[in-house]
């Protein structure tokens, strides 16, 4: 074969080389692994020992090993070498590939302390930088080639893979760094959704308190005033049966005994009716704020409405009648007290609606074969609660903005704006929906929708 024919194929071998390199490091916007894949095709093609390739850091004004690969090469991963000094600092400063055929004896090499700390003997070295945007930002080597020495053909060859790398490894470093930037703004995004849900969890805990609130004169009414009866009827218990007593010394005063132990029985049957409501209203009190129910189970939401009921009894006393039309439902999975809050919050609006005399109903539907959307159910369907009032009702320019947080169709300084909002998320995280009906001067529905078995989020 002719010099020639020699060039020919070389140059043909080179192409293919190129074109097989350009397309692993395609493969991959790794750095690690992209400088892995350049290094281990380098020292295959060029027939080498080992090979590596060492990145600027221009803090340290050195030259970093990132990926070496060949004997003890995985000793030199902690190892630095000052920009200026060696080969490979000397390329790094100039800019200018070094090729050295007799490495012990080209006085330009001065890596004793490498190879003693590798255990690798360099014979050969062919050394090359690698640009990016106009700058140097490393250097590719390759040492010992097994057949001969490092030529001119085999340089033109590493630089041309020194210049694919370096837009490889320019365009893996703008990968790696977008992809850090897009895990700080997941880990903030993150974080504020956290405060966000911690915010959100205290908000309904201070509605929550804030209607607990608005009930704490009620239910103290409530309480006092069976209370009351009760201390008094015991005190006139004790001195009716001292009466008794004294009476019965007597036989003359038998009949006026026996009608003070009459007074004193139909007292002491005032005074159980009295502990019965105050237990009723106890029992109402708990079952509302269920606080050893924190987690998701079934529950009787007509309990649920009947408990708070009770808690709202002082708003409608005298003045608003309830109507009930219940249907028999089945334990539905949920957070019972995040539910009493929201029948806490429509009942307290819908009592705030009727001015004078007026009605609330409470309505509850089975949907067997319907979901929360009114479409079929391909599970265990959906339950309807509805509370209806006959109040003032709400303009149609103002119904669309009733579950925003803060807005109130009520008057300065009665409620906070949050009840309907916070609510809504109630309804929401159940996988439920509200489906609201108003009229002005008529009244409003408001209906929970909630499917029957538990969703998973």
């Amino acid at each position: 074969m002719t010099d020639e024919e020699h060039a020919s194929a070389g140059s043909r071998d080179a192409f293919a080389t190129l074109i097989e390199v350009g397309a692993a490091l395609c493969s991959t916007l790794r750095l690690r692994d992209l400088l892995a894949t350049m290094m281990e095709r380098a020292r295959v093609v060029l027939d080498a020992e080992a090979s590596s390739v060492m990145l600027v850091d221009d803090a340290a004004a050195a030259l970093r090993w990132e990926v070496a690969i060949g004997e003890g090469a995985g000793k030199l991963q902690t190892l630095l070498v000052p920009l200026g000094t060696g080969i490979s600092g000397r390329v790094a400063a100039s800019g200018e590939a070094i090729r050295i055929d007799d490495a012990q004896n080209d006085r330009r090499w001065q890596g004793q302390h490498y190879d003693a700390e590798s255990g690798f003997t360099t014979r050969s070295i062919l050394c090359v930088p690698i640009r990016a945007r106009g700058r140097i930002i490393g250097v590719v080597q390759v040492l010992n080639r097994r057949s001969g020495v490092f030529n001119d053909h085999d340089q033109r060859l590493l630089e041309a893979l020194a210049g694919m790398g370096g837009v490889a490894i320019e365009n893996a470093r703008l990968y790696e760094n977008l992809e850090q930037q897009v895990q700080e703004r997941t880990a903030d995004l993150t974080r504020t959704l956290a405060e966000l849900r911690a915010a959100q969890a205290q908000l309904v805990q201070s509605e929550k308190m804030a209607a607990l609130g608005d009930l704490v004169a009620g239910v103290a009414h409530e309480i006092n005033t069976p209370l009351g009866a009760v201390t008094s009827n015991v005190d006139l218990v004790a001195r009716t049966l001292t009466k008794v007593r004294d009476a019965l010394v007597e036989a003359p005063q038998l009949q006026k005994a026996q009608q003070m132990v009459d007074r004193a029985s139909a007292l002491s049957d005032v005074s159980r009716d009295a502990c019965q409501r105050i237990a009723a209203i106890v029992h109402s009190l708990r079952n509302f704020a269920r606080l050893d129910e924190a987690q998701r189970k079934p529950a009787d939401l007509q309990e649920g409405l009947e408990s708070t009921l009770t808690l709202t009894a002082h708003l409608l006393k005298n003045r608003i009648a309830i109507e009930r039309d219940y249907e028999p439902l089945p334990q539905v999975d949920c957070h019972p007290n995040q539910l009493n809050q929201v029948f806490l919050n429509l009942l307290v609006n819908a009592a705030q609606a009727i001015a004078d005399h007026g009605v609330i109903t409470l309505r509850t539907r089975l949907r067997p074969d319907l979901d929360v959307t009114g479409r079929p159910s391909t599970g265990s369907g959906s339950v309807a609660v509805e509370i209806s009032d006959s109040g003032c009702g709400i303009p149609a320019d103002k119904l669309e903005r009733i579950f925003d947080p803060g807005f109130t169709t009520k008057g300065v300084g009665v409620g906070t704006g949050l009840g309907l909002a916070i609510s809504y998320r109630i309804v929401d995280e159940h996988h439920g929906r509200f489906e609201v009906e108003s009229t002005p001067g008529v009244g409003s529905t408001f209906r929970i929708l909630l499917p029957v078995a538990s969703t998973q989020s």
